[in-house]
């Protein structure tokens, strides 16, 4: 191995697979809970420099944490022949809901206050906020062995939970119907984007016999969340894309209502 090889091999270094509310996720949710206090007893000083420094830290050390998943997860060492070979895992390629957080942070870090940017970023407090949700409630299912990836799962999702938070709470994003209907509108966007690459690459012959499922509504592919997957497999295809895209709204409803519900709150509190 070279250099470069040693490096991926110490990174897929591997620990007891985390439970659900073990002492691992438990220290990320105390670690989100506390985040979010002192951006909250900050918030007198919120503005355009802190906004970007934000999604900068997030998005910046996010995207590495991806990039090193992708590297490890594709890199094979055989220690019997001492050969290292390359396979591409298909199925991990970074294009999820709970992925795009990465790119629209990003993304924002070079837009002015605008159109564009305020929909981007409300897709991040109405829309990805839902997986991270998710996420941070039932993490099982993303919980591995490997060091690296459990550290970038818990980032991407509780840190993406985070950003979210502090959009709605320094009222860059605000909490009104023109955002919540802005952030719809980038996730059918990024839906047909995830529709198209599905097609696409699966029409290709590349995946020899792997899956590709980017935001879990492949054609071709059962979906591997919990309960679409018994409606993709009881419906038509047409049809659980509508139920799937209809869901995401409902719950950017419930999570624009709850958003609502505490902003007033708050506000009252802060008038006594």
């Amino acid at each position: 191995m070279n250099f470069f090889e040693k490096i991926l091999y110490f990174l897929q270094g591997e620990m007891v697979e985390p439970k659900t509310f073990g002492l691992f996720h438990l220290l990320w949710l105390i670690l989100v809970v506390l985040v979010i206090c002192i951006l909250y007893t900050k918030k007198s000083n919120y503005g355009e420099k802190q906004l970007k420094l934000v999604l900068g830290i997030y998005g910046i050390v996010a995207l590495i944490l991806e990039i090193l998943k992708q590297l490890i997860w594709s890199f094979n060492y055989d220690l019997i022949s001492n050969t290292v070979s390359w396979d591409f895992e298909w199925y991990a390629f970074p294009f999820q809901l709970c992925t795009t957080p990465i790119y629209i942070s990003l993304i924002s870090l070079w837009l002015k206050k605008g159109v564009v940017r305020d929909s981007l970023l409300a897709y991040m407090s109405y829309i990805t906020i839902i997986g991270s949700i998710t996420t941070m409630i039932m993490p099982d299912s993303c919980f591995v062995s490997d060091i690296l990836v459990n550290i970038h799962t818990m980032w991407l999702h509780l840190g993406s939970f985070v950003v979210s938070v502090y959009l709605l709470l320094n009222k860059e994003v605000k909490i009104d119907f023109c955002r919540l209907k802005q952030a719809i509108i980038v996730f059918l966007i990024f839906v047909f984007i995830a529709l198209s690459m599905n097609i696409t690459i699966y029409n290709l012959g590349v995946l020899n016999g792997e899956t590709f499922n980017m935001f879990y509504i492949s054609p071709y592919f059962v979906s591997s969340l919990p309960v679409f997957d018994i409606i993709q497999k009881s419906v038509p295809y047409i049809m659980f894309l509508f139920i799937y895209i209809l869901a995401i709204i409902l719950a950017s409803f419930i999570v624009f209502g709850i958003s609502k519900l505490i902003s007033n709150n708050l506000l009252k509190n802060n008038e006594l």
